[in-house]
């Protein structure tokens, strides 16, 4: 009753469900069971008789939290499928059951499904359900079921309606983080970004998945709603991390340690002996080792780069194309620092 009145005081003319129908079997109290017409008037008179305000107190709390929970209420009413049915020996034949049963199910599922006019898209609080959430509904109401001994209340309708709306926005928010990221920074990406460009993916993609949460998750208790806000922004930190990592592994700067610090070597080596071999006297025994230590030091640096060039052929190839792109990184930064100079001039 609580839960239907916080709906009332939220939004007068928005209510949570769209339709409940009840369906009554082995209803015995038609005038006549072969007029189906008269039979569903008696149907519709019955419920309104039921719904309708009394002075006595019984199911009054029941009915305000129906009429508060439902835009639409019915009932179909079914007589008894006879007694062949009910005999232990009943191998569930169609032929078995009362005539006059199969031609009210036949009526009920003409109504439901035949023409199509009662086949609306599912709307839970005002949205629309996709497919996907669908199925998370389902499961929360039929959870609801597994104690037979008694049928639920609304407000317990409702909890389980707010649990799988909260469900359902935890995982279409993380996967509007994932699909924006997955085209940026993802695993069939391969330009490495910059850390203030990827930063700002990554803003732009959790701005766009916490909007698509509070989007979604706008009803039942605020302490449900907090705790699957929390799991959104958990599992986002987790993906951002990753995203972080496949991000870093194409930074074209990334390795070339490897390369560059031999390189280096070599080359104040052959500066130094070429020093060495400017300024010392021809005769100096300690400038001529020095200078063969050198040239020893280089050789071997260049000997090293070349077995390494024979051997790791694709890893100079990828490393010769990460410079490259390193170059262009470079590049497009100093054109994004201009232009944003520029820009500032001009404001």
């Amino acid at each position: 009753g609580k839960a239907s009145i916080v709906y009332e005081e939220e939004e007068k003319t928005l209510k949570p469900f769209q339709h409940i129908e009840f369906l009554v079997r082995d209803w015995q109290n038609f005038e006549d069971d072969e007029e189906l017409v008269a039979c569903e008037e008696e149907m519709a008179q019955y419920l309104e008789d039921v719904l309708s305000e009394r002075a006595a107190s019984d199911l009054k709390d029941t009915r305000q939290q129906i009429n508060s929970c439902f835009e639409s209420v019915s009932c179909y009413m079914f007589t008894h499928p006879g007694r062949a049915v009910t005999k232990k020996k009943y191998d569930g034949g169609v032929d078995s059951i009362d005539p006059t049963f199969l031609m009210f199910v036949d009526r009920y599922c003409q109504k439901i499904f035949g023409s199509g006019e009662n086949l609306a898209p599912k709307i839970i609080h005002g949205r629309e359900l996709t497919v996907r959430e669908l199925g998370s509904f389902i499961k929360a109401y039929a959870k609801m079921f597994e104690n037979g001994a008694k049928f639920p209340k609304a407000s317990t309708m409702l909890e389980a309606t707010s649990g799988a709306n909260n469900a359902n926005a935890t995982s279409i928010s993380i996967s509007t983080y994932k699909e924006e990221m997955d085209k940026v920074a993802g695993p069939k990406c391969s330009d490495f970004l910059q850390t203030e460009v990827f930063a700002a993916c990554h803003e732009r993609a959790y701005n766009n998945s916490m909007a698509t949460f509070d989007g979604i998750a706008n009803f039942g208790s605020q302490k449900g709603i907090d705790e699957a806000r929390d799991k959104v922004n958990s599992a986002v930190d987790e993906s951002y991390e990753l995203y972080l990592k496949l991000n870093e592994s194409r930074n074209p700067l990334r390795g070339f340690e490897i390369y560059i610090v031999p390189m280096v070597i070599a080359f104040v080596s052959m500066m130094l002996r070429w020093v060495a071999d400017s300024t010392c006297s021809e005769w100096s025994m300690t400038c001529k080792a020095g200078s063969d230590v050198l040239s020893h030091v280089y050789q071997v640096v260049f000997f090293f780069m070349l077995i390494v060039a024979f051997t790791k052929g694709k890893q100079v190839k990828d490393a010769t194309l990460r410079m490259k792109k390193a170059f262009e990184v470079m590049n497009s930064g100093d054109q994004l620092s201009q232009s944003i100079t520029k820009k500032g001039k001009v404001d």
